[in-house]
Order: C-alpha cells, then structure tokens, then sequence
C-alpha cells in the first residue's frame, strides 16, 4: 500500500462499509482536465499527457508489488485489442528500477502496449486512495471516470464506458 495513507484507507472503509462511497472524492474530477502525467518509457523516451492527445485513454496506475494489479493488467491488455481507437497506458506508481518493472511485465500474461515509469508523487496529484486505480480520459484528456481496485463490477464500468468514446475528429 502507498505511504501515508493509512488515515484515509480507514476513513474510506468505514465510508464503504456504511454506503456513503461518494462522500470521497477519489481522483481528478470528472468533467474536469486531468492533471499532466509526466514520466518515460520502458525504452527511455520522455513522456507527457499534456502532449498526448487526440485519443481517448485509460490510464492504470500500478506498482510491481500490488497483487490485484497483476490480475488486472493481462484483462487491460485484452481491452486494448478491443478497443484500437483507446490508448491503453500502464504508470508505474513510484520509483523503481526498470528492469524490476521490464521483469514484472514479462511475468504477466498481457500488459497495456504503453508503460510509463515515474518518479513517484503520482498519488498527490492524481488523489487516489490505493492500487490498482484508473482514469479514462476522453480525447481531450478530460476526466470521464475514476476507478479504484480491481473488482469485476470496476472491470465491467470500464468497458461500459469504452464503448462511449470517441477519438476527436
């Protein structure tokens, strides 16, 4: 789990559990701009979601030590062949050696065919509560929803929503 998020797990499973979910804000807004993703590639090429646009996107935020990541990610790949007009991209959540991350890809079945490695500070600015969590951006990287975990109800919005977007003309 990220750091210095114990308070706000507890408050999010208590929340949870008496069904008050959206009280807790989780995420960017939706129907807002999402803030910039800045990072590089598994092969060393600078990247910036402020730059990239023009296509829808879902955005999955993962960590090689989060165990529902690993069962999530090889379903995302399958989306992605899905959905071509979709930009699928996979964001390491905090730093780590590439070659860990290179290694954990190829232990998966499928990935997203976009890995982005960062520096970390992705949880302040994104505001999520835990992994795997992800955003879905429409082509003009607008927020369309937030998901946070890997359930087969969050797997089922997301492709709900896959079949609304559109890339821009």
């Amino acid at each position: 789990m990220l750091v210095n998020t114990s308070w706000r797990m507890a408050l999010f499973a208590v929340l949870m559990s008496a069904g008050v979910c959206a009280a807790i804000e989780i995420g960017p807004e939706v129907g807002k701009p999402s803030p910039n993703l800045i990072g590089r590639s598994l092969d060393d090429q600078s990247y910036s979601l402020r730059s990239d646009k023009g296509m829808p996107k879902v955005i999955n935020f993962f960590s090689v030590s989060c165990k529902p990541c690993q069962k999530e990610m090889p379903e995302l790949a399958k989306l992605e062949q899905q959905y071509p007009k979709v930009k699928f991209i996979a964001v390491h959540t905090h730093s780590e050696n590439p070659e860990n991350i290179a290694k954990f890809i190829k232990s998966l079945s499928g990935t997203p065919s976009h890995i982005v490695l960062t520096s970390g500070g992705l949880q302040e600015i994104f505001h999520y509560f835990g992994l795997p969590y992800t955003l879905v951006l429409d082509a003009n990287n607008i927020v369309v929803m937030n998901l946070l975990g890997y359930t087969s109800n969050n797997m089922q919005r997301l492709q709900k929503h896959l079949r609304r977007l559109k890339p821009s003309p």
